[in-house]
């Protein structure tokens, strides 16, 4: 008997471990569907692309000039519109050669199980968080050419929403 309860114990365990490294749940769904929109938007941009992935999972997108850089490990899934399907914020990092040129933020909705880009945002620095629907991120109060940009100083919370079929800030 005990040799049965120690069989079904792991059997239980081995199919958990099993289901969570087959990306078959919703959310790692989700999050293959937009690295895959993202790596579209990216090569839409930058013809003739090579694509790398590291170790990590981060994938480099590279032209001889510039690379769009995915850490899929910081795309956030989360209900962000009106339904009840998982939408996505994928952060992109653009470099020209080794240099930061700034991070584009890919919000992208599920729209009838297909997801599609409805904004680019280009003044966020990081997102901290989703939580009902509201989006917190860090963003810089002085411009992308400014020299303090992205300082600890230069930096405010600020919400965003998607009402009514827009991306809008909130207070």
């Amino acid at each position: 008997m005990r040799i049965v309860t120690i069989f079904i114990i792991l059997a239980g365990v081995s199919a958990a471990c099993m289901h969570g490294r087959g990306g078959n749940s919703q959310e790692e769904i989700a999050r293959g569907q937009a690295i895959n929109v993202a790596k579209e938007y990216a090569l839409h941009i930058m013809k003739d692309a090579r694509q790398s992935t590291d170790r990590n999972g981060i994938i480099t997108l590279s032209t001889d000039r510039m690379s769009y850089v995915i850490d899929p490990a910081k795309i956030v899934i989360s209900e962000i519109d009106e339904d009840l399907e998982r939408d996505a914020i994928v952060p992109l990092t653009l470099l020209k050669g080794q240099t930061f040129v700034m991070k584009e933020h890919l919000l992208i909705l599920n729209a009838e199980e297909k997801m599609v880009i409805d904004t680019v945002l280009y003044d966020i620095i990081n997102i901290l968080k989703v939580e009902d629907r509201i989006i917190n991120a860090e963003i810089s109060k002085v411009g992308m050419d400014s020299p303090g940009y992205g300082c600890a100083e230069c930096m405010e919370i600020a919400r965003y929403q998607f009402k009514s079929g827009k991306f809008v800030k909130t207070e």
